[in-house]
């Protein structure tokens, strides 16, 4: 071999080694950097995800405070600088590092005597450790922890993260009015897709706030189940409906072309019915739900209801069937037809309802009672509690009575039902105590099938009725009852339409689907202390999820002990005459006095709690400024600093008077129920030589 190419060979081989380790090396710090920067904007992504679905309704949107957010009024910002390791306007290690471990601590423990919840696993909450670490990242990078290619940071992120919820939550609708704004002043709102929306609700457009007051309805509904290729509908009513008008059945818009009152079912009348008649029998009357319209000749006639007995299954009643168990057989007798769902059964005999009775028991004072006679129609009561303070007293009426007259010396008790009449349970018949013993519900021997209906299954509970008889009003909507004979023939409303308008997707809908009036709807403008404003056609309408309610949190979490609640409405000091009066405002979160000196030693603080959340106030004699007192687990350490005059927690709306004879010098005004101080609210005060 040539030594001399071999040598060579080597030294090309080691320069080329020398240059890409010299390659490398300039290039790893960039490498590093891209690296962590991919890293953080990936746990911020997640953690504006997890804020989004589990934080925002308290704390707001994009972590602006419920106040201010429109949210939880107590829950305090989070886009601060005190909780970006910012002291004194410089980024401090010491001051990081605290703050971090300060956010996942409260993450996870939660603040015992306020609204903030334990949210870690370990401690029984929904979040690991690594989403709660991934929550302070985002707490703590805020606005500045974006990737510099996209705007806003991770708030906006998360702000991205909820607006897609609420979207998705109204199906993406948008602004759909006829004049291509919704104006100022307008109250109505027409969108893409009104399903989503419904009575009570909030919705966001743009920064305007609204909460939506009325779905305007046809007060119709399908009575037949509608499939994606019919052009006709058979509704329970067309009154008030016009051709030309839009309807929504869900999310679909259909267009009304015609309207008939010749729709049918295939129903009629099987048997005469009186021009006064208050019942009719009909041949389906399971087809029929309270308000569907019926046409008869020239009568129409309102459906009220079915008949019922009063009566449920006690047990199952399957096919084979030929006895059934109901609860009572008050309002059914021997040889009346009586219906489960869609099937006709003739009753043949009854046994009815009893139960076994322990006679002359103690009532509840413990004084004993003594068998009595009975008479058939007694009513049978329940003993009940005396009720808490402000609580509605129960009825003791069981809704049963004596079906037949019961002697003195009879354990065994003949009962209209069986329901609420519990084994075990005491009840007072007259003046006697009775407990009972041995439930027996009524048994009816029965002719199944009846008028060619198949036998059924029907499930416990199911209600008994009376055959095919409804209870109807008759000669509605200005028509005029008349005699009705058997087999006539009923109709209903039959609407045409014209399908897939305002480009809404065709769908399937079950009978009894609600018609509503196209897609608008009221709202209240400017809610949640926002301003109404203009909004162009197109913008999305948002939905906007209420906050939780506000319970304090009164367990202990992680070794913390929560602030007790105020008991009752707490002394009020009388102002000294003498005094300078300082008007104090707590709200969430800040406080603010006026004025904010005072040239005197005799001060009266007079504060009154202007939000939503109960605090205490504090006045401390101090040199440090305002925003750098002293903080242990959340809450200024008191221990620390010279408080000279304070209010214990107090309830929203009430006005508490603080007095001291205060030395010249600086002070600092603050509430200390924990986090609130944290949250901002705190204020300087100078008094002043006279």
């Amino acid at each position: 071999m040539d030594t001399g190419k071999q040598v060579n060979a080597m030294v090309v081989v080691l320069l080329l080694t020398v240059i890409m380790i010299g390659v490398y090396t300039l290039f790893d710090p960039f490498r590093a950097d891209t690296a962590e920067e991919g890293q953080l904007q990936m746990t911020g992504e997640r953690a504006a995800t997890t804020y989004a679905l589990n934080c925002r309704l308290c704390h707001g949107d994009r972590g602006e405070g419920g106040a201010e957010g429109g949210r939880l009024p107590s829950a305090p910002a989070l886009d601060r600088t005190d909780l970006q390791g910012i002291e004194k306007g410089v980024l401090s290690v010491a001051a990081f590092n605290e703050t971090f471990h300060m956010i996942e601590g409260t993450i996870s423990c939660g603040r015992p005597g306020t609204s903030m919840p334990t949210w870690g696993r370990v401690n029984g909450g929904t979040l690991s450790a690594e989403q709660i670490r991934q929550l302070a990242v985002l707490i703590m990078g805020g606005d500045i922890g974006a990737d510099p290619l996209h705007e806003g940071g991770f708030w906006e992120d998360a702000l991205h993260h909820a607006e897609e919820l609420d979207a998705e939550a109204t199906a993406h609708a948008t602004l759909q009015m006829a004049s291509g704004t919704l104006g100022v002043t307008a109250r109505e709102i027409t969108v893409s897709n009104a399903a989503p929306f419904s009575v009570n609700q909030y919705i966001r457009i743009g920064e305007e706030r609204m909460q939506v007051v009325d779905i305007p309805t046809t007060g119709h509904v399908l009575i037949e189940d509608v499939g994606r290729e019919p052009g006709q509908i058979l509704v329970s009513s067309a009154e008030g409906i016009s051709v030309g008008d839009v309807i929504r059945l869900e999310g679909e818009l259909l267009e009304v072309t015609a309207i008939r009152d010749d729709g049918d079912a295939g129903i009629e009348i099987d048997a005469d019915a009186a021009q006064f008649a208050t019942f009719v029998s009909v041949s389906q009357p399971s087809f029929f739900s309270p308000g569907y319209v019926m046409r008869a000749g020239d009568e129409l006639i309102e459906v009220i209801g079915p008949v019922d007995t009063g009566q449920t299954l006690s047990a199952g009643f399957g096919r084979a069937d030929t006895t059934i168990s109901i609860s009572g057989s008050l309002g059914v007798e021997a040889g009346m037809v009586i219906r489960l769902d869609d099937e006709l059964i003739r009753v043949t005999s009854i046994e009815d309802a009893t139960v076994t009775l322990e006679r002359g028991v103690p009532d509840a004072d413990g004084n004993s009672t003594q068998a009595a006679s009975h008479a058939s129609g007694a009513t049978i009561l329940k003993i009940v509690e005396e009720p808490q303070e402000g609580m509605e007293p129960e009825d003791p009426d069981t809704g049963q009575t004596v079906l037949v007259t019961l002697d003195s010396n009879e354990t065994v008790m003949t009962v209209s039902g069986v329901f609420g009449l519990g084994v075990g349970v005491t009840f007072q018949i007259g003046d006697e105590m009775v407990t009972v013993t041995e439930v027996q519900p009524a048994v009816l021997r029965v002719e199944r099938g009846v008028g060619g209906t198949g036998n059924g299954i029907h499930a416990r509970r199911s209600p008994v009725f009376v055959g095919s008889l409804l209870e109807v009003e008759r000669g509605v909507l200005g028509t005029s009852a008349t005699d009705q004979t058997a087999n006539t023939d009923v109709f209903f409303a039959e609407i045409e339409i014209a399908r897939e308008q305002g480009g809404t997707v065709v769908a399937d809908h079950a009978k009894n689907a609600e018609l509503f009036i196209g897609s608008s709807f009221s709202v209240d403008r400017g809610a949640l202390e926002t301003e109404p404003t203009d909004h162009a056609n197109g913008t999305l309408v948002l939905d906007f999820p209420a906050p939780p309610d506000e319970p304090a949190i009164t367990a202990t979490a992680c070794g913390q002990r929560p602030v007790a609640l105020p008991a009752g409405d707490g002394p009020v000091v009388t102002p000294r005459p003498d005094a300078e009066e300082i008007a104090v405002s707590l709200t969430e979160f800040s406080v603010e006095a006026v004025p904010a000196q005072a040239a005197g030693t005799a001060i009266d603080f007079s504060v009154t709690i202007d939000g939503v959340a109960p605090h205490n106030f504090r006045v401390a004699a101090t040199d440090l400024a305002p925003d750098a007192l002293p903080v242990d687990a959340g809450a200024v350490d008191e221990e620390s600093l010279e408080i000279v005059a304070g209010i214990d927690l107090f309830a929203p709306g009430d006005t508490r008077v603080a007095g001291a004879d205060l030395e010249p010098g600086s002070y600092v005004l603050f509430c200390n129920v924990p986090v609130h101080y944290e949250s901002g609210m705190f204020t300087a005060f100078e008094v002043v030589a006279p």
